[in-house]
């Protein structure tokens, strides 16, 4: 038996908007008819997450027609409700068109002359002697009255949990200072059996209402997980998607099909059975300004479950883009319009065990791409594999949790089938992003956006709209956006804790966040990969230029130190240790909306820079001037050229490499050879030293080029290659 408690004390607060979106409400009466005869009565006001309230039948059938009440009167104390029992657990049922046939009942709900000890009460109320209920009125004379309640839904309350008999078992105290401790204790047979309890928290009326229906705001016990892909990948479509359970680097064919699995690094994360205990830690005058006022709170403790989850078989396909063939299954291409596992009867939700203990999750998939251009070309990804990180991998009751995976331009799979640490890893341009919703009400949500690339990077912003793909993330909320990165390379993912550390051998911040500008690239994690690690400009530059046209400007309001991720869950921070997250702070004075890189350099040595020499055309146009500090290369000194390279001489980058030929006439020809891709070097090539390069001047301010076009045999373009290694996470901050 494994222990979870909910640190969280408004655990439950949120269940209201979430698993059972029928169960949102205020925790204050509404405004009813004056009851004349002063009658204690009960109604529910059921607010659904978008489509506003249920009310009647359709209500009372989320309850199985039942509910147990608790109702005090009196004082508060400085820890506790009042105390005086009006309401001992009195059972209240519903009845159809039974309103207004008795003092008691205003709303089809009546709980007089129930009698104790029948098939209609729990064996856990079989203790003593009891009467029958009887009718209660309002005390005037009292400050205020208190209540909680419970339901166990279609099924029964009973001593134990028993999925056979359809029982739940329960256990309940009257009330006081003791329900900081415990409230209710659940025995819960089953995923079945905890998706039919519910609670409300502490309803307190204040003289004012008396005479008013005493409204009550249940909320479920059940969290609820779906998963859902689509991808962004330009010029290809992905089909064929497979999932595997068995993780290596050595072969991805074990265990493929075609339901996706979420896969714990636990034992026994997906549980299905155990107790829980509902409490109060937040009562009385004492903590009347706490945010987690009368609110309750969970303690989990689940019994042994499994390693992974199955979610279903993917549907709700995408159709045909482009010339691709018509009849082919395609991954949804925006984030609204995501494929899902599972069923689409139950919104492609699956019931899981509520847990606090975290765990990171894992999803692993292999996929095909398919070219839109008509040419049938595939392209097979082996080995892909997603992490969400164990802070945001906690279900509390009620939440019902998205994880949705994006297919981009950057992957830590393999093109071959046996994927091993000698092949070449990653698909460019490839990744993945996970986005793990929490559809809550406003005040609870919980979005998480995770890169599925080595490694993984997850961001995460309170009340996140995930059904805006263009902007991820918003000021308008202000709440800014935290981030963590996980080392998923090995067969365990492990969170990275130096966040807030230099780079070996620089003053520079593992961490760190840019403004992204492009000329005419595109932004994607890919491309600004490719502008760290190829610059026109050095690394230190306040503006690094990419030789792919993308300027990444350094921002400044980032801090890798924070102790605290803000408003997580439940509006409650998440603690950490300094270094395990960094805070990108949107909500500063002056931060600009746009595209933004957060970068992670995950280098363990300092990094060797190398210079490398691009050609490019000459203008040829009479006057056409160089553009100011470009490299180049007279005729002159490609005549003087002598040094020529022998068989298998090693790249050496501080030279430019050319061949020379000459025809019958006496004409010779230089040919600029690139050697980017090459380590070793053909025989015969003719090298120039890169230091008697020339470079272009210019007079005047401001400055204007000097030196014609005509001087120059070649034109280089000159960028700096590093050997860093970066991990990249683009968001767009409207």
């Amino acid at each position: 038996m494994k222990k979870y408690l909910f640190i969280a004390a408004t655990a439950i607060v949120a269940l209201a908007s979430c698993s059972d979106e029928s169960f949102v409400g205020s925790n204050s009466p509404n405004e009813m008819s004056e009851n004349g005869n002063g009658a204690i009565n009960f109604g529910l006001s059921m607010q659904q997450q978008t489509r506003g309230n249920i009310y009647g039948s359709a209500a009372a059938t989320k309850l199985g027609n039942a509910f147990y009440v608790m109702g005090t009167k009196g004082s508060e104390t400085a820890s506790a409700p009042s105390t005086t029992v009006v309401f001992d657990n009195y059972l209240v049922h519903y009845g159809i068109n039974t309103s207004g046939t008795t003092a008691s009942n205003t709303a089809n709900w009546e709980y007089v002359g129930i009698m104790p000890g029948t098939d209609s009460y729990p064996d856990w109320k079989k203790t003593g002697s009891y009467s029958a209920q009887t009718i209660k009125y309002w005390d005037y004379s009292q400050e205020q009255y208190d209540f909680l309640a419970f339901s166990t839904g279609t099924y029964k309350a009973g001593a134990t949990g028993n999925e056979s008999t359809k029982t739940i078992g329960v256990s309940a105290i009257a009330h006081g200072s003791d329900l900081s401790a415990t409230a209710y204790t659940f025995d819960v047979p089953s995923l079945d059996a905890l998706e039919n309890i519910y609670v409300t928290d502490i309803t307190p009326v204040k003289k004012t209402n008396y005479g008013k229906e005493v409204q009550l705001t249940f909320k479920s016990l059940a969290s609820k997980v779906r998963i859902g892909l689509y991808e962004t990948v330009p010029g290809y479509s992905v089909k064929d998607v497979k999932f595997y359970t068995v993780d290596g680097t050595s072969s991805f064919t074990d265990a493929k099909g075609t339901e996706a699995n979420l896969i714990s690094t636990d034992d026994d994360t997906f549980a299905s059975t155990g107790s829980i205990i509902i409490k109060f830690p937040n009562m009385g005058t004492g903590n009347a300004s706490n945010d987690n006022y009368n609110k309750a709170a969970a303690t989990v403790s689940a019994t042994d479950g499994d390693t992974k989850k199955a979610f279903g078989n993917l549907s709700n396909f995408a159709g045909a883009e482009g010339t691709e063939a018509a009849d082919g299954k395609y991954l949804g291409r925006t984030l609204p319009a995501a494929t899902f596992a599972g069923s689409a009867d139950a919104d492609y939700y699956q019931k899981v065990f509520p847990v606090s203990a975290s765990y990171p999750l894992t999803l692993r998939l292999d996929y095909t791409l398919v070219s839109t251009d008509g040419s049938g070309e595939e392209i097979k990804v082996y080995g892909a594999k997603a992490v969400v990180p164990a802070t945001y991998t906690v279900w509390q009751p009620n939440y019902a949790y998205t994880f949705i995976f994006k297919i981009s331009d950057n992957t830590n799979g393999w093109t071959t089938q046996t994927g091993t640490t000698t092949n070449n890893q990653g698909l460019y341009p490839i990744t993945f992003d996970a986005v793990v919703t929490e559809f809550t009400d406003v005040s609870g949500e919980q979005t998480t956006i995770t890169t599925v690339a080595a490694p993984t990077i997850t961001t995460y912003q309170q009340n996140h709209d995930p059904l805006k793909p263009q902007d991820e993330y918003a000021r308008s909320t202000a709440k800014d956006v935290y981030v963590q990165v996980m080392d998923n390379s090995g067969a365990s993912a492990t969170l990275y804790e130096n966040l807030n550390e230099d780079v070996p051998g620089t003053t520079t911040k593992r961490s760190r966040l840019y403004k992204v500008t492009t000329e005419d690239a595109a932004i994607s994690e890919a491309t600004v990969m490719d502008a760290l690690e190829n610059r026109n400009t050095l690394l230190s530059a306040a503006n690094v230029k990419g030789r792919n046209g993308i300027t990444l400007t350094n921002n400044t309001n980032i801090d890798p130190a924070v102790e605290s991720i803000v408003n997580g869950a439940d509006d409650n921070p998440i603690t950490i240790d300094a270094g395990k997250a960094a805070k990108i702070a949107i909500t500063a004075s002056g931060f600009e909306a746009g595209r933004y890189a957060y970068v992670y350099d995950y280098s363990t040595d300092s990094k060797s820079e190398t210079t490398i020499y691009q050609p490019y055309a000459v203008p040829t146009a009479a006057g056409s001037k160089l553009p100011i500090g470009t490299k180049y290369i007279t005729q002159a000194q490609l005549n003087a050229i002598t040094d020529v390279t022998v068989k298998d001489e090693a790249v050496d980058n501080s030279y430019i490499y050319f061949s020379k030929t000459t025809d019958g006439t006496g004409t010779t020809t230089f040919s600029y050879v690139s050697v980017d891709s090459k380590e070793k070097l053909p025989a015969g090539l003719y090298k120039f030293a890169a230091s008697g390069l020339k470079t272009a001047s210019s007079a005047g301010d401001p400055a204007e080029p000097t030196t014609p076009a005509s001087d120059a045999a070649f034109a280089f373009k000159v960028y700096y290659r590093n050997a860093g290694k970066y991990a990249v996470k683009v968001i767009t901050v409207e």
